[in-house]
């Protein structure tokens, strides 16, 4: 169901939360909280994550999620009020034998050691950690940077992609992958609010490129008639310094 109206002529801005207007599952700080919400007030804002919405409470207090008309979780295929309140939501059969293939990756990473929660469920997806989700900032600081270096994400979603038709896996956050029904990636996010109103957008993640789970966004509005523009982030260092231009 529809909650709201977009006025078309007020531009959208789409915000993805790890690795943009957070650093990876860390909290946003509260320099840059302040300065953002001074900067929204009326403005149409969203989130598009590929977190589920209890680790988006966690990185962004309440007053900051107020900012916000509507938060997209699970790559879009979960909607919810900035309290809460769950509008829609979709539901992900992964096929046993990607998750025979996935524990199998688990086993045989070089990857030296693993922390536990490899495997986690969302709204209409499924995340995936070599290392685990139960890593600390340390570890994810170590897995990342030796991911870097060996591209086993991106391997491995490469792979998801060419042997399952009916999934699509792209690099997620810092550690791990996210997979989802063919279709179902954050690009549902721009159609979605097109039904709303939308005319014009700007977009901010730090994952546009091919294989990264901002993606999707991008391709929908090359593909669209939206007056658009976006941003591939650094972090909220960035984000800060371009909305405040």
């Amino acid at each position: 169901m529809n909650i709201l109206k977009i006025n078309p002529n007020k531009t959208c801005y789409i915000f993805d939360v790890d690795g943009t207007l957070t650093k990876p599952r860390e909290q946003v700080t509260k320099k840059f909280k302040r300065s953002f919400i001074n900067w929204s007030k009326e403005k149409q804002l969203f989130i598009s994550t590929g977190s589920d919405f209890t680790k988006t409470k966690e990185q962004l207090p309440q007053d900051m999620l107020d900012c916000f008309q509507l938060i997209y979780c699970c790559m879009g295929n979960e909607t919810r009020t900035p309290k809460g309140t769950v509008i829609e939501k979709e539901e992900f059969i992964m096929p046993e034998e990607l998750r025979r293939d996935l524990e199998d990756y688990l086993k045989t990473s070089p990857f030296p050691y693993r922390t536990g929660n490899h495997l986690e469920a969302r709204t209409g997806m499924l995340n995936f950690s070599i290392i685990g989700r139960n890593a600390d900032k340390n570890q994810r600081n170590e897995y990342y940077s030796w991911d870097m270096e060996n591209n086993e994400r991106k391997e491995l979603a490469e792979y998801v992609n060419k042997t399952y038709p009916g999934v699509e896996a792209s690099v997620g956050g810092s550690i791990s992958i996210d997979i989802i029904s063919r279709g179902k990636d954050k690009g549902q996010v721009i159609h979605k609010l097109k039904k709303l109103g939308m005319k014009e957008v700007v977009f901010y993640g730090d994952k546009c490129y091919e294989g990264g789970n901002d993606f999707g966004i991008l391709r929908e509005l090359k593909n669209s008639d939206l007056n658009y523009k976006w941003f591939n982030v650094d972090g909220p260092k960035e984000v800060n310094r371009l909305i405040n231009l």
